[in-house]
């Protein structure tokens, strides 16, 4: 077993052996939600000036046109806070869970998607990390390529990129030679 003092408790998950340690586990880098924050502003900024519009500027004196005008206002900025909330449960629902066994991508939604990717630390046979532009190099953040025999596994806006590299390929040793001495 790897000792690692920041390792969280033990948490359990669907496909975890009963040998498996959790080492540490991480979620996607923030700017994901970049995008979906920009355009529930820009909706909701929207709203607001239609909203000026109708009740300050000018008053529609139809009644029903004012309450379909009001009704499709409503409608669309409940719409957008809707995806904007989808993208958070999303964003907190994609976990990247590395064992001393294994690495999991685990990915979910709250109702249609369920996707479990799973990697043995004992068959990576390469480990690449990237980072393209200022931005990525700036944040800190870029993809992980794991390669195992026939099987490829990125994970796309990986925090801190480095340091996770890093602690993947001290696990990957870790545990070669863990069974090295048993075998």
């Amino acid at each position: 077993m790897v000792d690692n003092p920041h390792a969280p408790a033990d948490i359990a998950f669907l496909g975890k052996n009963p040998g498996e340690h959790c080492q540490f586990y991480f979620r996607q880098h923030w700017i994901r939600l970049l995008r979906p924050l920009i355009r529930v502003t820009v909706w909701s900024a929207f709203v607001c000036l239609a909203l000026w519009f109708f009740v300050g500027i000018s008053t529609p004196k139809n009644v029903t046109t004012r309450h379909i005008a009001l009704v499709f206002l409503a409608a669309t900025w409940a719409t957008a806070h809707l995806l904007f909330l989808t993208a958070i449960y999303r964003h907190f629902l994609y976990i990247i869970v590395v064992t001393n066994q294994r690495i999991h991508r685990i990915k979910r939604t709250l109702i249609t998607h369920d996707d479990h990717q799973t990697i043995d630390l004992l068959m990576l046979q390469d480990v690449y990390k990237s980072q393209h532009g200022p931005i990525q190099n700036i944040l800190g953040f870029g993809t992980l390529t794991l390669e195992a025999q026939e099987t490829v596994l990125k994970i796309h806006f990986t925090p801190r990129i480095a340091e996770k590299y890093e602690q993947i390929l001290h696990i990957k040793e870790l545990e070669r030679s863990r069974t090295m001495h048993t075998a």
